[in-house]
């Protein structure tokens, strides 16, 4: 199957190249058609540049029009019939012979010099000329010798004219019929390059053409969810501003839904399984609400309608989408399995329940919230109940932050105590909020999930990394062998991409080593799958800062992620341990969790150990690590010192340390006890 899918996005992305290149390919080709096309028409125009056609007709044309004065002047050459010319008559001809010898000149530079067809003439043209010219300065007319001479040179340099005349009209023949051939190659280069131009501009349009559908495939491939084709987050976003920018905004009914058991498809059957189901969950929801409905994939097994009730009282509304919902379970077939499909849903109306779609969401994700915890398969409304609790949390959320800023915040620190090696290992550190308002303590439980369903937490986390920080740093210059401080830190703060680097600055700022800092972690920031969650851990285990997995055993444990995580600690909940003294079911599971403790080789801490027995019990099973009102309650800074002074003194922590690192080394020595190493040590 997977290789099916394979080959099927190999021939699709081998499609979309040759779509793309061909284009190119072709634009390349007629721009090079086009270079050489201008190349040959730039060297036909030279061509005919090169042999002054004008130059020649210009000098063609003056010869004849001169030549036709001379041939009106035919007395003046038959100079031997005329007694009566007077000097007068003679200085006129030789000045016109001599205006005529200069376009003999031009006439043999234009065509080539003497060694071109005009050269004989030319050459000939002009020394009788000049003769004549001579002769007619000095000769006496009314001589007859002196008349017949002269006749004769004219006639001899009238038929050189003549003669010339006629090879220009030669010459200008050539030089039409070389201009017309000329003229052909410049209108055939022209009407190519024309062909080419045009082809490049085709060739152009087809690639912004194929530019502007890969720009809408890349903006549907950004706006809509791979898997399913639906809208993804980012693409309701700009749905939303759509419709709040609209003028003619139509109510809205939001609907948040939650695929139930989603996890539990994914982990027995895989994700083929889990995308299978998503898609028949999909056609069933774009079914049930309407073509009109905008549906979209917020993330994971969740998604979001909204569906115009135009039209709808709210209570009509309520019908119809309680309608929609309730045909919404449908089952998928997955190789010889039956997999039933549920989901839970919240609700919320815009503009009656929110004035914005985004609150209305807000709200809806709520109501859905509220769904969950009352039991899968089920729709819940947004109502007064939901919006009082939104009240009560927003007034603690306010409350908090002001008492942020006011100091009321501080930290308190509980043991967790090496029962096996008397001494206190690491301290947690828990916060605690006396409000200056009431002079009562807030509970954590109120206060904490008000504050981690916004970012207020990312700043409650800042303020408790950097006093447990600051007082670790304290602790070790008070003792020689101080507890290791333990944190809690919120699932929001580790999907924070300069969380590592935040830890790093507050270690430096504060001159303590990371070993000396321990973050607690829930199941669910593991189980993520998230990128950036999973840069962050293993950037802290760069870091050198010890991880802890708090509350084992209260989620979906997976214990192969365990073995890749590789945590310092698990905590076993304080669930497991209030009832490990009349449960056995119960106590075997403790003493699972701590089986799968020493096999991945980390310590192992039971919480909410209130009792001897518990203690007694979580001893049996080999737990040594122990935390709980049975030692010592939440306690100041202060308070928590002296309690250490007095029961767990340093001098007994660096004692039973080493003692704790003689075991170890024997352990790891078969047959070698530690009491002879130690006391060879003087312990």
């Amino acid at each position: 199957m997977k290789l099916l899918r394979r080959l099927h996005l190999q021939t699709i992305a081998k499609a979309k190249y040759l779509r793309t290149t061909a284009p190119i390919a072709l634009c390349l080709g007629l721009i090079v058609f086009a270079e050489n096309t201008a190349i040959d028409a730039y060297n036909t125009v030279q061509s005919i540049e090169s042999s002054r056609p004008s130059l020649s007709f210009a000098a063609n044309r003056w010869v004849i029009e001169k030549l036709k004065s001379l041939g009106g002047m035919e007395s003046l050459f038959d100079i031997g019939g005329h007694k009566s010319l007077s000097t007068t008559d003679l200085a006129m001809l030789a000045s016109y012979i001599k205006n005529l010898l200069p376009l003999v000149h031009n006439v043999s530079d234009l065509e080539g010099g003497a060694e071109s067809p005009f050269g004989v003439y030319t050459s000939q043209i002009q020394e009788l000329g000049n003769g004549v010219i001579a002769a007619m300065a000095t000769g006496d007319i009314t001589d007859a010798g002196f008349r017949q001479a002269l006749t004769h040179d004219l006639t001899r340099l009238k038929t050189l004219f003549e003669r010339m005349n006629e090879e220009l009209n030669v010459q200008s023949a050539v030089l039409i019929d070389m201009q017309g051939k000329a003229l052909d190659a410049s209108r055939h280069a022209l009407l190519k390059l024309f062909i080419s131009l045009l082809g490049a501009v085709a060739s152009m349009l087809m690639l912004l053409g194929l530019n502007s559908k890969s720009r809408r495939e890349a903006e549907f491939q950004a706006s809509h969810d791979a898997t399913t084709g639906l809208l993804n987050r980012q693409g309701f976003e700009k749905w939303i501003d759509s419709y709040e920018r609209s003028s003619d905004r139509l109510p809205l009914a939001l609907v948040v839904l939650d695929v139930d058991d989603f996890k539990e498809v994914n982990d027995e059957f895989g994700h083929m399984a889990g995308d299978t189901v998503l898609r028949a969950f999909v056609r069933q929801l774009t079914a049930n609400f309407g073509p009109n409905s905008h549906v979209a994939r917020w993330g994971g097994d969740e998604f979001v309608v909204a569906l115009p009730i135009d039209g709808f009282f709210d209570a009509g509304a309520v019908t119809m989408l309680r309608s929609a919902f309730t045909q919404l379970n449908t089952s998928v077939q997955f190789g010889t399995t039956e997999i039933v499909v549920r989901c839970s849903a919240g609700a919320a109306f815009c503009p009656s329940d929110a004035t914005t779609v985004r609150e209305a969401l807000q709200f809806a994700d709520l109501a859905l919230y509220k769904a969950k915890r009352q039991g899968a398969g089920r729709l819940q409304f947004y109502d007064a109940e939901i919006r009082q609790e939104r009240q009560r949390v927003l007034t603690i959320r306010d409350r908090l932050r002001n008492a942020l800023k006011d100091g009321q915040l501080q930290l308190h620190w509980q043991p967790q105590v090496n029962v096996a090696y008397p001494h206190v290992p690491s301290a947690e550190a828990l916060l605690r909020w006396y409000d200056r308002e009431t002079g009562a303590m807030v509970p954590p439980a109120l206060f904490i999930p008000a504050a981690e369903t916004s970012e207020l937490i990312l700043e409650i986390d800042n303020f408790v990394l950097d006093q447990a920080i600051r007082t670790a740093a304290a602790w070790s210059k008070k003792w020689q062998h101080p507890p290791t401080v333990a944190v809690n830190v919120s699932a929001m703060h580790f999907q924070q991409r300069e969380f590592v680097s935040q830890v790093r600055d507050l270690l430096r700022l504060h001159n303590l080593h990371p070993h000396r800092l321990e973050l607690e972690i829930t199941e669910g920031v593991i189980l993520g799958d998230d990128a950036v969650v999973s840069r962050n851990l293993e950037g802290l285990e760069q870091l050198g800062v010890r991880l802890a997995l708090d509350d084992f055993g209260t989620g979906y444990s997976n214990i192969a992620y365990l073995s890749h995580l590789k945590p310092d600690r698990l905590k076993i909940d304080q669930t497991f341990v209030r009832r490990i003294g009349h449960d056995k079911q119960m106590k075997s599971l403790v003493s699972a969790i701590i089986g799968i403790g020493r096999a991945i080789d980390c310590d192992v801490v039971a919480e909410g150990v209130e009792t001897a027995e518990q203690l007694a019990e979580v001893k049996s099973l080999g737990c040594n690590l122990v935390q709980g009102y049975y030692f010592a309650k939440p306690m100041p800074a202060d308070a928590f010192e002296a309690w250490r002074d007095a029961n767990y003194p340093d001098e007994q922590a660096a004692v039973q340390q080493l003692r704790q690192i003689g075991d170890r080394m024997a352990s790891s020595m078969p047959g070698v006890k530690s009491e002879p190493l130690l006391a060879a040590a003087g312990i």
